[in-house]
């Protein structure tokens, strides 16, 4: 099996600092919000930057986390859904979102909507503070009881629930909206999660012609890039840094 010497470069974030590392580090980006409307505009920010540094903007390829249900039907998936908000703790959505935003929710009523005013940047994650004012029919409100329940089953993500057709087709609207590359796949159950993807989801997926087909090998980079991408590309700032060595056995 060939090796890629370098390995595929990930990035997380999408604050001004975190765009401008990925745009020019980066060959994978993780970012995550609850609507492909939010993630838009941080996506078309990345790959402008992207383009000014002289790298194709298609190059840098955009993950968003999410958490999917998938059952057989939209009703057995519902049923998954309800089964796993038994066991979701709001309070320790609330604490999730805390300590990983560095927001305190506890200083706010449970029912009131928060908005970027409420909160003092300074040290802040900023991609979530800039989350808070978004206001959407596809989004909750932006109150700490919506939030922790959202976070206890998704994290910062969506949570999709329905049958193959109706996730595929869930997965493709954000896609189509946010102009993403993949998804960092979240989970409620291990393996259940993973294995209710893999034996429904893409083969839907697959049918759709959107995932790579079966028998598909070679290193990460290969495939994300194609056959033959084993090294960095010829636009990545890497690329110069690295020397030509003895290919044989």
């Amino acid at each position: 099996m060939p090796t890629q010497r370098t390995p595929f470069l990930f990035q997380a974030g999408t604050s001004p600092a975190g765009v401008a590392f990925g745009a020019k580090h980066a060959e994978g980006i993780f970012v995550s919000a609850p609507s492909p409307h939010i993630l838009a505009p941080r996506i078309k920010a990345i790959r402008e930057e992207a383009a000014k540094l002289g790298r194709d903007p298609k190059s840098v390829k955009v993950f968003a986390i999410l958490t999917p249900i998938v059952g057989r039907t939209d009703e057995e998936a519902q049923a998954k859904y309800r089964e796993a908000l038994e066991y979701a703790s709001e309070e320790a959505g609330l604490a999730f979102f805390s300590g990983g935003s560095g927001i305190d929710l506890s200083r706010f009523d449970l029912d009131t909507p928060i908005t970027p005013s409420d909160v003092h940047v300074d040290a802040r994650v900023h991609s979530t503070i800039n989350t808070l004012s978004y206001q959407s029919p596809d989004v909750p409100e932006w109150t700490p009881r919506n939030i922790g329940k959202h976070i206890s089953i998704g994290g910062a993500g969506p949570v999709p629930v329905g049958s193959a057709s109706t996730v595929a087709d869930f997965l493709e609207e954000w896609v189509r909206v946010a102009d993403l590359d993949g998804f960092n796949i979240g989970y409620v159950q291990t393996p259940g999660t993973f294995e209710d993807v893999v034996e429904l989801l893409v083969p839907e997926l697959r049918r759709r012609g959107v995932y790579a087909p079966l028998g598909e090998s070679g290193t990460m980079r290969e495939r994300v890039y194609g056959p033959g991408q084993r090294r960095l590309r010829d636009d990545h700032v890497g690329k110069k840094y690295g020397y030509e060595v003895y290919d044989g056995h």
